[in-house]
């Protein structure tokens, strides 16, 4: 073998040294994180995922909030008595209606569930009324597609 003549010949054991190829990689690793170019444009190409995550159980506590494809809003919560009752609302009295079952509400936690085809600035519309009502948690209802 071609290392043991080596070896034989200098009559000592070979060190390999590996400092100057540490030396090289750290310098090209440096010259590529200076080279390469960021595209910010990239970070606003937004493509919504569709949510693989099982769904979790949502409890009595919550409110809940229902958007149907017409833009009618209906509060779902659970009343005094246990049970669960469901009225429509209109935006006008969306915000007292909402504060005043967050208060009697054990939970201040809201699920929102809305048709897939509403448009976006309602539901963000329907959120910036819920903060307004006093919720302290938003959560978006979605179908698991497992």
């Amino acid at each position: 073998m071609k290392l043991d003549r080596i070896k034989r010949r200098s009559g000592g054991t070979l060190i390999l040294e590996i400092t100057p190829l540490i030396d090289v990689v750290f310098l090209l690793l440096i010259f590529f994180m200076l080279a390469t170019t960021f595209d910010e444009r990239s970070a606003f190409k937004i493509e919504l995922p569709k949510s693989t995550v099982a769904k979790t159980k949502s409890t009595l506590k919550e409110v809940q909030v229902l958007v149907d494809k017409d833009k009618n809003v209906y509060l779902k919560y659970t009343n005094n008595s246990g049970k669960s009752e469901t009225e429509e609302l209109d935006l006008a009295t969306f915000v007292d209606f909402v504060s005043e079952k967050l208060e009697t509400s054990e939970s201040k936690d809201v699920v929102v569930s809305a048709d897939k085809d509403i448009d976006y600035g309602f539901i963000v519309e329907i959120m910036s009324l819920l903060k307004e009502a006093g919720a302290s948690g938003i959560n978006i209802d979605t179908n698991s597609t497992k």
